[in-house]
């Protein structure tokens, strides 16, 4: 690791607040921009684009490259960054979802978050903040330290059963729909106690670092969608295990555990 790179990890707690800031501008756009952010425009893929989303990014992307000169990846403008932007290697890298949840939010359907994480490339996650802003929850935390909601330390569950186990999933609009995957998906989660689809990747994985399920598992789901949320987990001493299954589109299968759930590595494996 250069020296550099050494001198901002040291800044860890710096840098969490500059994003819980950044967080919190974002909240304070969308919660000023009244019904026309809520303007929407659907594609044929299932997806969303509401003006909220565009509106939050711009006042989180401005706030963290005012602040720091660390590379950011966001879910609206990715494809227009620079390629000197490598997220294959293991540059420091801001990773943002300005709002995870559109379609909840479109409906006011609770479960919404704006999401900020620092990883080293597509590597490591060193911190991340998922901010819930309709219940004014922030989560925050950074690996190795520990994680907090509003300043309040959170822990993982201890359930070891799957079979008693709340386990978070979702959808992913880049899934593949075809009968026999769904199928598939079906036989890989079928035999967890519970299953929650809350419809937003960010708040799924904030739910299993402060012990509200015991485990998320999601396919083709967008990297910007869970860096922060994976961060929040290993902060929590939770495990992670995670594949990019599409550099292009950094598209990935993740699977985040309350770390005491007995999980064969057969179980594992299948999953991811």
């Amino acid at each position: 690791m250069d020296s550099g790179k050494q001198v901002v990890i040291a800044k860890l707690d710096k840098l969490l607040n500059i994003a819980r800031e950044a967080a919190l501008i974002g909240a304070d756009a969308l919660r000023q921009g009244g019904n026309f952010i809520k303007r929407a425009e659907f594609d044929k893929s299932h997806n969303v684009k509401l003006k909220a989303d565009k509106i939050a990014e711009t006042n989180v992307v401005s706030f963290l490259s005012s602040k720091t000169d660390i590379n950011i990846i966001s879910e609206e403008m990715w494809e227009t960054y620079p390629s000197e932007i490598n997220v294959n290697r293991s540059d420091l890298l801001w990773v943002v979802d300005p709002l995870d949840g559109s379609y909840n939010f479109l409906y006011d359907i609770p479960f919404y978050c704006i999401s900020i994480a620092l990883w080293e490339g597509k590597k490591k996650p060193l911190l991340g903040v998922v901010y819930d802003f309709n219940k004014e929850e922030l989560f925050c935390g950074i690996v190795g330290r520990g994680a907090w909601l509003n300043n309040v330390q959170i822990n993982i569950t201890g359930i070891k059963d799957i079979n008693k186990a709340i386990l978070c999933t979702g959808f992913s609009i880049k899934m593949n729909f075809s009968d026999k995957n769904l199928i598939k998906f079906i036989g890989k989660i079928q035999n967890w106690g519970k299953i929650r689809l809350l419809g937003s990747a960010g708040l799924s994985l904030a739910y299993v670092a402060s012990g509200r399920a015991d485990a998320y598992y999601e396919e083709d789901i967008m990297f910007w969608d869970v860096a922060a949320g994976i961060a929040l987990v290993a902060a929590s001493d939770g495990m992670i295990n995670f594949t990019f299954s599409d550099e292009r589109n950094l598209k990935m299968r993740v699977i985040a555990t309350n770390n005491r759930l007995s999980l064969s590595d057969q179980i594992v494996s299948e999953m991811m």
